[in-house]
């Protein structure tokens, strides 16, 4: 298989956050790993165990202390993020938001709708175009999130509890699509904490303890 991302010797600390007190505590200590394309890892953790930290050093919204990450063996991204927290506007509606990320991609407007409309046919949202993202029930909100992640064709996805909060039909709407995403070829690391999830969907499980990933 083709490596996609190389992550060498990756450590991370945060001053003064330790609960016995103000001194440092590391996150990431020493964590390495290879991803391939066409490959779904799954990461599992206890809360604050540094998942979040990982895709966003991975996804360059945080720097790390220190390490290499590799991107097709060199240091370039082609990779869509997508945090935990709901990154919608409430006050737009479905279309709005999706056009809104797409433009963000330099997508131009013919490229955007064809997008959006395959996207939202895919996630079981036709005809929700007009509806205010406020409109929508949570698992709803996921699936808008998620289509917001993938306006573009992402050859990494790094996707933060996709799922949370989810109904069951839109969790499988959501996998369904991660998968799809797959078969193109597409890698994708995520995290969720729903019984079950990773061992059904990834090639791959891991759990992150101790600063580095172990395998499951």
């Amino acid at each position: 298989m083709e490596e996609l991302l190389e992550i060498r010797d990756l450590r991370k600390g945060y001053r003064g956050k330790s609960r016995k007190g103000g001194e440092d505590r590391a996150v990431l200590s020493g964590l390495s790993l290879r991803l391939f394309r066409g490959e779904i890892l799954g990461i599992r953790g206890r809360n604050g165990a540094g998942k979040s930290t990982l895709l966003q050093i991975i996804a360059a919204v945080r720097k790390p202390d220190s390490g290499e990450l590799l991107y097709r063996g060199a240091e370039k991204r082609g990779i869509s993020y997508l945090p935990q927290e709901l990154s919608l506007y409430e006050e737009l509606t479905v279309s709005e938001n999706l056009h809104f990320y797409g433009a963000a991609l330099s997508l131009r407007a013919e490229q955007i709708r064809p997008r959006c409309r395959w996207l939202l046919e895919r996630l079981g949202l036709s005809g929700r175009e007009k509806n205010l993202v406020s409109e929508l029930s949570g698992g709803m909100k996921r699936r808008v999130h998620l289509a917001s992640a993938l306006m573009g064709t992402p050859e990494l996805l790094l996707l933060d509890e996709p799922t949370v909060g989810s109904d069951d039909e839109s969790a499988e709407r959501i996998l369904a699509l991660i998968r799809h995403f797959r078969e193109r070829g597409s890698a994708v690391i995520m995290t969720s904490h729903r019984s079950g999830e990773l061992d059904e969907l990834c090639d791959r499980v891991m759990t992150l303890e101790g600063g580095r990933l172990l395998e499951a």
